[in-house]
C-alpha cells in the first residue's frame, strides 16, 4: 500500500497533534516518547511536538519493554507514542507517561483499554496552530545513545539542528526540491530521524518504506520509484554489490547520489558502484553528539578517497586531538573532536548531565569515542572506537583497515576484526569472516587472506586467528558489534 502526503497535509495534521498535546496539559520542553515505526504517523507526531516546543525522544522499536522504560523514565515522558504492532513490547505497566496514544489497526483495535487511538483523538482538534517560539539551543530531541559502559545517555538535541545537519544533505547528498529521496534510516536512530525532518525542511519529497529493506526489495523498488537519492548503510550497499552486476543491470535506476554512514564504507564498495550505476558512494562520519560534521561531497570538487570519510562540511570545526583534547601531528591516531559552533547548534550536552560525563568534551573538543586519524591532504579517516582498537607487539591497529584489506579477497563478502588476548604480544589481531556464496573454507584459503592483508597493510597487522562464520553480530542499524566478538570461544 502507498500513501501519498502533501507539505499542506502534514501542515494540517502536526497542528492537530500540537493541539492533542495542549489538551492534554503536555507543555513546552515537556518530554513525548515515540515508540514508532516508518509510517507516517511518526512524521506527524514529530512535526506537532517541534510545533509545540515538545520534546521528541525516539526510540526504536526493536527494543524490549526494560529498554524502554529505562528511557520513558529517564526522560520524565508525559506521553508516549506507539503503533498498535508494537503494543504488547511496552511495558505492562508502564511507569510514568501517563498517556498512551496508539495508531490502532485497520479495524481500529490493537490497543490497550485506556489507550487514546491516534486519528481518532486527532479528528477533534484544530489544524491552525501557531508554533511555539523560542531560543535555538532548546532541546528539540533526547536521543539516547549507549556508550562502553553504563546506561544509555540522553542527547540533548538542539533545535537549531537542522542548521547544523543542513551542509551534509545540501553539499554531500545535494539534495534539491525536485528530487525523490529514500532514507532507509529508521526514525528511533538519530540518522533517520535527521534525513527525514531536514530533507522536508528543505522542501524536498521523501520516501518511507515501513519494513526493513531486504536486498532483493531494492533493486526493483529503487527503478519503480524513480529514486535519485539514496541515503543508507554499508550492510545494504554490502548486499546489494553481492548480488553481481548482472542482476544489478537487469534495474536500471535513476540514482544520482549514494549516502552511506554508520560505519565505514570499505573501499570496494566504493569502487564498484561507479561501474554499475555511474554513482560512487559517498561515505561520511557522525555521531549522535556530533550530527554529520565530515562527509564525502557531490557539488564541491574534492575527489573521493575510498576508505576515507571525507572532509569536515562546510560549518563545522574539526580535529584530531589527543586524550587532553590537544591537537596532534598530521597522520597521528587520536580522538575525532568536534569544535563548538555558536551558528550551528547540535547537540547540547547530556540529559541531567550538562557537564558531559566520562570526558566526551577536553577543552574545546567534544568527543564521541570515536577515534581517526587526518592526512596532510585534510582528509580524514577512521580508527574504530576508542575501545575497538587493538594493540599488538606495541602497534596500534584500528580495525576498520585490517577488515577492508580483508574484503580485497575475491571470497570474502563480510568481515570484523578484534583484538583477542595474547600472552606475548598483548594482543592478537582476530578476524570473523563471512564467505561469498560458493566459496568454501580451506587452508589454503586462510593463508590467501592472510597473504592479501600482508600485501595491502604489512605484517604486523595480518590477522593470526581467522574463523569464518555465518553471521557477524550487528546492532539495528547494521553497526558490526565487535565488542560481542572478543568473547567468542
Amino acid at each position: 500500500e502507498t500513501k501519498t502526503f502533501t507539505y499542506g497535509e502534514l501542515s494540517d495534521l502536526s497542528s492537530r497533534f500540537a493541539n492533542l498535546l495542549d489538551s492534554l496539559g503536555i507543555r513546552q520542553g515537556d518530554r513525548v516518547v515515540g515508540v514508532l515505526p516508518r509510517v507516517p504517523e511518526t512524521m506527524v507526531a514529530m512535526l506537532g511536538c517541534f510545533k509545540a516546543g515538545v520534546v521528541y525522544v525516539p526510540v526504536f522499536t526493536g527494543f524490549g519493554s526494560e529498554a524502554i522504560q529505562y528511557r520513558i523514565s529517564d526522560s520524565g515522558a508525559k506521553a508516549l507514542i506507539t503503533h498498535h504492532r508494537f503494543r504488547t513490547r511496552l511495558p505492562q505497566p508502564i511507569e510514568g507517561a501517563g498517556t498512551v496514544v496508539g495508531v490502532s489497526d485497520a479495524a481500529g483495535g490493537g490497543l490497550l483499554p485506556g489507550d487514546l487511538d491516534f486519528w481518532r483523538v486527532l479528528d477533534g482538534q484544530s489544524d491552525r496552530y501557531e508554533p511555539m517560539r523560542g531560543p535555538r539551543n532548546a532541546t528539540a530531541i533526547l536521543l539516547y545513545t549507549s556508550g562502553s559502559t553504563g546506561q544509555p545517555k540522553g542527547v540533548r538535541i538542539s533545535s537549531n539542528f537542522p542548521a547544523a545537519v543542513w551542509p551534509y544533505l545540501k553539499y554531500s547528498l545535494d539534495l534539491r526540491p525536485g528530487d525523490r529521496f529514500w532514507p532507509t534510516g529508521d526514525p528511533g536512530w538519530g540518522y533517520g530521524l535527521i534525513c527525514y525532518m531536514v530533507a522536508m525542511a528543505m522542501g524536498v519529497p521523501v520516501i518511507s518504506v515501513e519494513a526493513d529493506p531486504a536486498v532483493d526489495f531494492v533493486l526493483p523498488f529503487l527503478a519503480r520509484e524513480g529514486v535519485t537519492n539514496l541515503a543508507t548503510v554499508p550492510t545494504l550497499l554490502r548486499g546489494i554489490m553481492a548480488l553481481g552486476a548482472e542482476e544489478i543491470a537487469q534495474h536500471p535506476v535513476a540514482l544520482r547520489c549514494i549516502g552511506s554512514v554508520g560505519e565505514p564504507l570499505n573501499a570496494e564498495v566504493v569502487e564498484f558502484f561507479p561501474k554499475v550505476w555511474g554513482v560512487t558512494p559517498l561515505d561520511a562520519y557522525g555521531s549522535s553528539e556530533s550530527g554529520m560534521p565530515i562527509c564525502n561531497f557531490s557539488t564541491i570538487d574534492l575527489p573521493v578517497k575510498p576508505g576515507s570519510m571525507g572532509r569536515p562540511a562546510p560549518g563545522s570545526d574539526m580535529a584530531i586531538v589527543d586524550d587532553l583534547g590537544h591537537p596532534v601531528p598530521v597522520g597521528t591516531v587520536g580522538h575525532i573532536g568536534q569544535r563548538r559552533s555558536e551558528e550551528g547548534y547540535y547537540s547540547l550536552g547530556y540529559w541531567n548531565n550538562p557537564a558531559m560525563p566520562d570526558g566526551e568534551l577536553r577543552g574545546d573538543w567534544l568527543m564521541s569515542g570515536d577515534l581517526g586519524r587526518q592526512e596532510a591532504d585534510g582528509y580524514f579517516w577512521f580508527e574504530g572506537r576508542a575501545d575497538d582498537v587493538i594493540n599488538s607487539a606495541g602497534y596500534r591497529i584500528g580495525p576498520f583497515e585490517v577488515e577492508s584489506a580483508i574484503l580485497r579477497h575475491s571470497s570474502v563478502a563480510e568481515a570484523a576484526v578484534v583484538g583477542r588476548p595474547d600472552p606475548v604480544r598483548g594482543e592478537n589481531v582476530a578476524a570473523f569472516v563471512i564467505l561469498n556464496p560458493g566459496a568454501v573454507e580451506t587452508p589454503t584459503l586462510r593463508a590467501e587472506i592472510v597473504d592479501t592483508v600482508k600485501a595491502v597493510l604489512g605484517k604486523h597487522q595480518y590477522p593470526r586467528e581467522i574463523t569464518f562464520v555465518d553471521s557477524l553480530p550487528k546492532t539495528e542499524t547494521g553497526k558490526i558489534q565487535r565488542f560481542r566478538l572478543r568473547h567468542t570461544p
